[in-house]
C-alpha cells in the first residue's frame, strides 16, 4: 500500500473489523482477562518505533491483542468511576467528528462550529442561570462576550475559574497584592473540594498553602461555622481571598455545599463565587432532584464536565460565566491566528487547541432533550437509593452516607466484627479488610467498585477506607446492584479467613 492511500483510501473491512471488536468486548467482562499489572507491562515492553508500517490488516492483529485488556465501563456491574457509557449514535458521530478534525479556538479552522460552540454553552448556561430569551439574543453570539467557554475537562475549568477569580482581584500581577496590603492570596472551600483546585493554585504560583479547606458538617457539607471562622483568619493575617468553592456534587459522596448560603457569604464579603457542579450539574435537568441545587444560579462560574451525567465522550469540559464580560479578564491574542477584532473564543481558553467536542453535546442534547436527561438522571437517582436500602440491610456492610445523587460510600465489614460498634483499633482492621476486598473484587473482573479514603463525622477524625460505587449506566438493574453485593461478601468471607483467623 502506498503511504498516500492511508489518507484517501477507506479500509471498509477495517470497519467492520473494529465493530466486531467492539461488539465482542461489550459481551465480555474483566473476568476473561483479569487485571494483572504485570502482564501489562511484559505485553507492552517495546520502546522502539518500527522501521517500516505495518498494513491495517496487521495493525488490527494487535489491537485484538490490546483491546481486551480495557476497562469495561459500560458494564451494568461497573460502578466504579465517574465515566459514562455512551449512547449507540456516538460512535458514527465520533467518526464524522475526527476525520472533520475541527479547532474551534480559530474562526478559520471551524467556521460554523465555532458558533454551534456558543450556542451549546447558552443552552447551559441558560440551565444554570435562567436569563430570558432577550439576554441570550444579547450575548450568545456578540464578539466581546462569552457565556463560557469548553474545555478538555473539569480539572481545565477549575482551573480557569481560578485564572479569571485572581485577574479580576489584581489582574495578572500578583505584587499587586501587596500594594492592596495583602500578605498573601487563598481560596477556601470544604475538605471534600476536588484536587484539582492544588493544581490551579500552584500554576498561579501560589502554591499548596494557598488552598484552604475546611471542616464539613455530618452531611458531609462544607461547615458555614468553620467558613466563618476561616474568614476571620483571613482578616486577620491579610490574606486575600481570591475564590469561595462550593461542590455540588462531590466525589465521595455525592454531597452539596450550602449554596444559598454561601453565595450570601461570598455577596456579603465581594469574593468570586465559584461552584464546582463537574458531577452534579446535570440534576438541574430533573425537576425531583433539582431542588438540590437551588443557589448555584447566584455563582459567578460554576464547572460542568461532559463525560459524567451529560453522557459524552472524555474530553468535554465547560465552565460557564454568569456575567458574559467576566472573561474579557483572561483574554489573549496572538497576530498569527487569535486577533483582538475576532469571535475566536481561543482568546479566553487556557487551551490553544482542542476538539469540537461541543458537536457531542449538540447531538445528546437534540436526541435526548430535557426529558430524556431528567428520567435519566431520576432512575440513576433512584437506584443509589436501592442500593442504599440494601447495604443498609445487611449485617455485611456500613453504608456512611445517605445517598444525596447517584454516589454511594460504604464499607463491607468482616464477620467478627458485625453488630458492634467499632474503635480505633476494630476500624483499622475494617479498613485492611476494605482495601483487600476492593484489590481482590478488580482482579476477579466480575463487578467492580471504586474506594476511597475519608473521615466521617460518627469516626471523629480517623481516615477510614470506603467503598465507592457510581450508579451511572441506564443499563443497572437491581439484579446487578445485588449481584455485585454478593461478590463483595463472597470474597469478604475468603479475605477475612486469611487475614484474621
Amino acid at each position: 500500500m502506498k503511504l498516500t492511500e492511508l489518507f484517501t483510501q477507506p479500509d471498509p473491512d477495517f470497519g467492520k473489523a473494529m465493530t466486531a471488536l467492539l461488539e465482542h468486548f461489550h459481551h465480555s467482562d474483566d473476568s476473561q482477562a483479569p487485571y494483572q499489572r504485570g502482564s501489562f507491562t511484559h505485553q507492552l515492553d517495546q520502546s522502539c518505533m518500527p522501521a517500516i508500517g505495518i498494513s491495517p490488516r496487521d495493525y488490527l492483529a494487535r489491537l485484538a491483542t490490546l483491546v481486551p485488556g480495557a476497562s469495561h465501563l459500560t458494564s451494568p456491574r461497573y460502578m466504579g468511576h465517574m465515566t459514562a457509557p455512551l449512547p449507540a449514535f456516538t460512535a458514527e458521530l465520533s467518526r464524522l467528528l475526527v476525520m472533520l478534525n475541527q479547532n474551534p479556538m480559530k474562526m478559520e479552522s471551524s467556521r460554523l462550529l465555532s458558533f454551534l460552540e456558543r450556542e451549546v454553552l447558552a443552552k447551559l448556561h441558560r440551565l444554570v442561570y435562567r436569563q430570558d430569551d432577550a439576554f441570550y439574543a444579547a450575548h450568545m453570539h456578540a464578539k466581546d462576550a462569552a457565556l463560557g467557554v469548553m474545555t478538555s475537562g473539569g480539572t481545565i475549568a477549575n482551573v480557569t475559574a481560578l485564572w479569571l477569580a485572581r485577574n479580576r482581584a489584581c489582574g495578572d500581577n500578583l505584587f499587586a497584592l501587596a500594594e492592596q496590603g495583602y500578605r498573601g492570596a487563598v481560596i477556601l472551600g470544604s475538605r471534600l473540594m476536588h484536587y484539582s483546585f492544588d493544581k490551579g493554585m500552584d500554576l498561579l504560583g501560589l502554591g499548596g498553602r494557598s488552598v484552604w479547606r475546611l471542616d464539613t458538617d455530618e452531611h458531609n457539607r462544607l461547615s458555614l461555622a468553620a467558613l466563618e471562622q476561616a474568614l476571620q483568619q483571613c482578616r486577620e493575617q491579610k490574606l486575600k481571598v481570591l475564590a469561595l468553592v462550593g461542590v455540588a456534587g462531590s466525589t465521595d459522596f455525592g454531597s452539596v455545599d450550602p449554596l444559598p448560603e454561601l453565595a450570601a457569604i461570598a455577596r456579603r464579603e465581594q469574593i468570586h463565587f465559584h461552584v464546582d457542579a463537574a458531577w452534579g450539574g446535570p440534576t438541574l435537568f430533573s425537576p425531583r432532584y433539582q431542588g438540590l441545587l437551588t443557589g448555584i444560579e447566584h455563582a459567578d462560574t460554576v464547572t460542568l464536565d461532559g463525560h459524567k451525567q451529560l453522557l459524552v465522550p472524555l474530553g468535554t469540559g465547560m465552565l460557564l460565566c454568569r456575567q458574559p464580560d467576566l472573561m474579557m479578564t483572561v483574554k489573549r491574542e496572538a497576530p498569527y491566528a487569535i486577533r483582538a477584532t475576532s469571535f475566536d473564543q481561543g482568546r479566553f481558553t487556557l487551551e490553544g487547541t482542542r476538539p469540537a467536542n461541543a458537536l457531542y453535546l449538540d447531538a445528546a442534547f437534540q436526541m435526548l432533550g430535557q426529558q430524556g436527561y431528567a428520567q435519566l438522571i431520576d432512575a440513576n437517582y433512584d437506584r443509589a437509593r436501592r442500593m442504599a436500602a440494601l447495604i443498609d440491610a445487611s449485617p455485611a456492610f456500613e453504608l456512611m452516607s445517605a445517598p444525596v445523587m447517584n454516589l454511594l460510600s460504604y464499607r463491607c465489614i468482616p464477620s467478627h466484627l458485625q453488630g458492634q460498634e467499632p474503635d480505633v483499633a476494630a476500624n483499622e482492621q475494617i479498613n485492611l479488610f476494605n482495601v483487600a476486598l476492593q484489590k481482590a473484587q478488580r482482579a476477579e473482573g466480575r463487578s467492580f467498585v471504586s474506594r476511597t479514603q475519608r473521615a466521617v463525622s460518627r469516626y471523629g477524625e480517623q481516615p477510614l477506607t470506603l467503598l465507592r460505587a457510581v450508579l451511572l449506566n441506564p443499563l443497572i438493574e437491581e439484579a446487578d446492584i445485588r449481584a455485585l453485593l454478593d461478590d463483595q461478601v463472597r470474597l469478604g468471607n475468603q479475605i477475612a479467613s486469611q487475614l484474621f483467623e
